[in-house]
């Protein structure tokens, strides 16, 4: 009986082992096939060249076998990175956004500034209420200016707009560069104009310090006409950066509509090509089994979520279905009906 068991459990291994090293040999096999595969497909989509910058390659499919579910292929391609270059969120800003860099002229009476109510409190108390007023008036206008933000949100916005254009091949890297070095200029002007006005300011106090808090008539006069001046010079200035960006902002949104329509159509025809692709050499995963699958992950060519996330276009093929579709059983519309495609 013992010699009996003995015998049987022996068995049992030896037909345990051969299963296991069948099976071993079996997804060896299945591997190098879902290989050839992968190259073939590859030719066929134009991918396997794609290459970036130092020659890294940008395209390529990565395989990986689900044991009784099938292939799933990773595919990158180009289209994905193109669609990285749509993301132009600051067009829905305005030109004359308030939301850009704070106005440096309010750096000259920040509200409860000690130095500056220090200073009110001098001119009151030395000359009366006539200097203080005029001191007062002066400095809100300068502070109140709006010019700054304007100024400031126009080349800021144009700068991005020209990037923009620059990223999507609708402007040479000369233009691109001209527009760079005319928003520095326009920012040096701006800079400028805003440190004579302040100098101008510093002179104010400088003055009334050594008059003992008493402004002349022909004092206030001189320092009301640089005031002027000031603003004269900086309103041809404000008007360049705002209808330079108005002119970038709406070449970029055109720009932005003809990206968008061409690269939708690219992944229409890629995915055509795909079909076509499938249908021709899906049959050659002849290792595969029958009642199983290839999965194809399109990377970044799904639809948007409504937080902008990029998502995966999916197409999943029965292999019996792609037999058929080599054989001329089924032709490719047919194909596409069989097929599961959804985003994820």
């Amino acid at each position: 009986m013992k010699r009996l068991l003995l015998k049987l459990l022996t068995a049992v291994c030896l037909i345990t082992g051969v299963s296991l090293s069948a099976q071993e040999i079996a997804i060896q096999s299945l591997r190098q096939n879902i290989d050839i595969f992968t190259g073939v497909l590859e030719d066929a989509l134009g991918i396997a060249q794609s290459t970036g910058l130092f020659g890294m390659s940008i395209g390529g499919i990565d395989s990986t076998y689900l044991y009784g579910q099938g292939v799933v292929l990773e595919v990158r391609t180009p289209l994905a990175n193109r669609r990285n270059r749509m993301s132009l969120s600051f067009l829905n800003a305005s030109v004359l956004s308030l939301s850009s860099r704070p106005n440096p002229f309010a750096s000259l009476r920040p509200p409860g500034n000690p130095e500056f109510e220090e200073t009110i409190r001098i001119f009151v108390n030395a000359s009366g209420v006539e200097a203080a007023e005029f001191y007062a008036d002066m400095m809100d206008r300068v502070a109140n200016v709006d010019y700054s933000i304007a100024i400031n949100s126009a080349i800021r916005q144009a700068a991005e707009a020209a990037r923009s254009l620059h990223t999507m091949n609708s402007m040479d890297d000369a233009a691109y560069a001209e527009i760079r070095t005319e928003m520095a200029s326009l920012r040096e002007e701006l800079r400028g104009y805003t440190e004579a006005l302040r100098q101008d300011t510093a002179e104010i106090r400088r003055t009334s310090d050594q008059a003992d808090g008493t402004l002349a008539s022909d004092a206030m006069s001189e320092m009301q006409t640089r005031l002027d001046e000031f603003m004269a010079r900086i309103e041809p200035l404000k008007q360049r950066a705002i209808t330079k960006a108005a002119e970038l902002k709406a070449r970029s949104e055109e720009a932005e509509k003809e990206y968008v329509a061409r690269w939708t159509a690219d992944v229409s025809e890629f995915e055509s090509n795909l079909y076509g692709a499938m249908c021709d050499y899906g049959a050659m995963l002849h290792e595969l089994p029958p009642q199983e699958s290839v999965a194809i992950i399109l990377t970044g060519l799904g639809e948007d979520t409504e937080d902008g996330r990029h998502t995966d276009r999916v197409h999943v093929f029965n292999k019996t279905d792609l037999v058929q579709c080599q054989s001329g059983e089924l032709d490719l519309a047919g194909l596409r009906r069989r097929s599961a495609r959804y985003s994820y």
